[in-house]
């Protein structure tokens, strides 16, 4: 069984990102083989101020960075070809996979 990634929406980590899905807690450290966000480590951001950002947030921050990249795939080899195109994910596989995790994007937006 494969389970969802909750930055991209891929469903391709071999375990589940967090033991506690609900509080996004007890990272997997599995690195998502589309987005190469790596649980535990990705989420670990800490602020000047010594506080640390949200699980949420740096999904959020990680997410949109990515996409801004035309959201590359990072194992080609590992990534469905048919969702794939010069190493980036397609739009409608993107939007397929965002949907996964509750992310919609604009039809007129730009990836």
């Amino acid at each position: 069984m494969k389970y969802v990634c909750p930055v991209c929406g891929h469903k391709g980590l071999d375990e589940p990102a967090y033991t506690d899905l609900k509080n996004l807690k007890d990272a997997s450290f599995d690195i998502c083989s589309c987005c190469r966000f790596q649980f535990g480590v990705d989420d670990d951001i800490e602020l000047q101020n010594g506080d640390f950002l949200t699980v949420m947030d740096t999904h959020t921050i990680y997410r949109d960075i990515w996409r801004n990249f035309d959201a590359p795939v990072f194992l080609t080899k590992e990534y469905p070809a048919e969702n794939q195109e010069n190493g980036k994910v397609k739009r409608k596989y993107l939007e397929d996979q965002l949907k996964y995790i509750g992310i919609a994007i604009n039809e007129s937006a730009d990836l």
